[in-house]
């Protein structure tokens, strides 16, 4: 025997019971929906060419099962209830859940993209991209050899020019500087060697009073600026070749120097370097050469490449035995020697050579020294040419004493 409910509970059960009386059905269409829809998502997702990498979905909270009568109760009196409605939270979750089953099912993610097979096969060559245009500088002109400042070179004293001049190879008598007027024996010419490679002791030497001898090395650079300097100033010009000494290699003559060990070939390009360093030069003498001075052969190919030039020929007797002179004369050169050396290291000092100078100049009527742009002999011509002539000596320039002395011999 069932007891009889309390009036409120029988009241509340009522309640329930007509609520779901009047939902059953929309609450039924509801769970009918969205069991559909997720029917087909999952159909669409299994469909394709291909069947699709597993996708790991992430899990649903499982719908709550529909609520259902209750067996009716009944109470007092014989009237039938229904449960009570659902809390408001739980209808709000419902009707979310009913709308995203109406929502048409989202399409499968793309499939991940496989890394690509390695393959023993060459891969396709690259196209290679144009390199950036650089910006190309100017050509340069070749530099002569040992990176000597190029200068302009003398007229081309050849063998045409010398059949101009009826033959003679002492054309460079027209280029030479002549003797003070009322000058007279004893004359003193002195050369200074070696000019042009240090350029202030050079322009010191330019100043002194005139007329004396410059002789230009031929590797010095701006030759023909110094060059013609010099000539301005009133000085006579030579041309200073270098060539080997015995002692090589301990003391080198410099670029583009004459050495025993060069061909033929060399000897005459490196002649032609040096012969077209500058212009206006009337001989020329060698830059060292104790060797290469002794040497018959290789003396007369100078002595030929200097007759093309119309140069003579001056023998500064660097060492014993040179054949300069000889070899000059047997090719038709004019060809002098040098007495003394003013600033030779084994020489006591300039002074002592100063007073040789004049007792040979004395003695001979004329004396070459030969001497070097250093500042202490500099120095002592400076005082010694303020007094030259008052003491009876007359200053002139190579050139004079040679002719001298080929009158002499005749």
């Amino acid at each position: 025997m069932v007891a009889p409910q309390p009036a409120a509970a029988a009241a509340t059960t009522e309640s329930r019971r007509g609520f779901l009386a009047a939902n059953w059905p929309l609450m039924t269409a509801a769970g009918v929906l969205m069991a559909g829809g997720i029917a087909m998502g999952m159909a669409v997702g299994s469909t394709g060419p291909k069947a699709q990498p597993a996708t790991v979905v992430a899990a649903v909270t499982p719908l709550p099962a529909p609520m259902v009568p209750s067996s009716p109760v009944t109470a007092p009196g014989g009237d039938s209830t229904q449960q009570p409605a659902p809390h408001i939270e739980g209808a709000t979750l419902w009707r979310q859940r009913e709308e995203a089953a109406r929502r048409p099912a989202l399409a499968p993610p793309p499939p991940p993209v496989q890394a690509a097979a390695v393959s023993n096969e060459a891969p396709l060559p690259i196209q290679p991209q144009p390199a950036p245009q650089k910006a190309v500088a100017p050509p340069v002109a070749a530099a002569l050899p040992q990176q000597v400042a190029a200068v302009a070179p003398p007229p081309a004293y050849s063998e045409q020019n010398t059949a101009m001049n009826h033959g003679s190879p002492q054309a460079w008598r027209a280029r030479a500087v002549p003797p003070p007027a009322g000058a007279k024996p004893p004359f003193v010419a002195i050369l200074i060697d070696d000019a042009g490679l240090d350029r202030k002791d050079t322009a010191r030497a330019i100043a002194l009073p005139g007329p004396i001898t410059l002789s230009f090395m031929t590797y010095a650079n701006e030759l023909a600026a110094q060059s013609q300097a010099a000539r301005a100033a009133g000085h006579e010009l030579m041309l200073h070749m270098p060539m080997e000494p015995l002692d090589l290699p301990r003391n080198d003559p410099g670029p583009n120097a004459l050495l025993m060990k060069l061909d033929s070939a060399e000897i005459q390009r490196r002649l032609d370097w040096d012969l077209a360093r500058f212009d206006g030069y009337v001989g020329v003498n060698n830059h060292m050469g104790s060797r290469f001075t002794r040497d018959k052969d290789r003396m007369a190919e100078v002595m030929a490449a200097l007759r093309k030039r119309q140069v003579f020929w001056l023998d500064s007797l660097s060492g014993p035995g040179s054949v300069g002179t000889e070899e000059a004369r047997r090719a038709g050169l004019d060809a002098v020697e040098r007495d003394l050396f003013l600033d030779d290291s084994r020489s006591p000092g300039i002074s002592y050579e100063l007073a040789a100078m004049e007792r040979v100049a004395k003695a001979r009527g004329d004396v070459i020294a030969i001497g070097h742009p250093h500042p202490t002999t500099l120095a002592a011509l400076e005082k010694w040419i303020a007094t030259a002539k008052d003491r009876g000596f007359s200053l002139v320039p190579i050139s004079t004493v040679l002719l001298r002395r080929q009158q002499m011999e005749r």
